[in-house]
């Protein structure tokens, strides 16, 4: 009885629970690619007004002085942080347009995986004892040169 089971299982339970892998290993994957791209955002927007506040204060003091040379500097300082800041807009902007685009890859690459496993790739029922079990040092998701 015990093995009638394990084998229905195999048959027919385990498509039922590759579609929930599946499916939750995406919603996971898309939880970090989103938290890694809001961390992104805001720690490259956290640096982008640091770097205008300096450069509005350096604007300032460029103003308040009468000695041209100071003037000069602290215009030269102010011109070095709106240039960092939009380092750090431009730096953000194709970041996160290589994390969208390496995500569907990695997600598409996951997904397929992830169809290509069998219940015999991680599962094997021991005849002598008629239980299921554990496959062992098994590498399912390494990257095949082939595919």
């Amino acid at each position: 009885m015990k093995k009638k089971v394990i084998e229905w299982f195999v048959r027919l339970g385990w498509p039922a629970v590759k579609f929930v892998i599946i499916n939750f290993g995406q919603e996971i994957l898309k939880f970090a690619f989103e938290s890694l791209k809001a961390q992104a955002r805001n720690r490259s927007i956290y640096k982008m007004e640091e770097a205008m506040k300096n450069a509005r204060n350096a604007e300032k003091a460029a103003e308040s002085t009468d000695d041209s040379k100071e003037k000069l500097r602290y215009y030269e300082l102010a011109k070095a942080y709106k240039e960092t800041a939009e380092y750090q807009r431009s730096f953000l902007s194709d970041f996160l347009e290589e994390v969208e685009t390496s995500s569907k890859e990695i997600m598409n690459t996951v997904q397929q995986k992830s169809l290509e496993i069998k219940a015999e790739d991680l599962f094997v029922l021991d005849q002598k004892e008629g239980k299921l079990k554990a496959v062992e040092n098994q590498k399912l998701l390494e990257q095949n040169p082939n595919n």
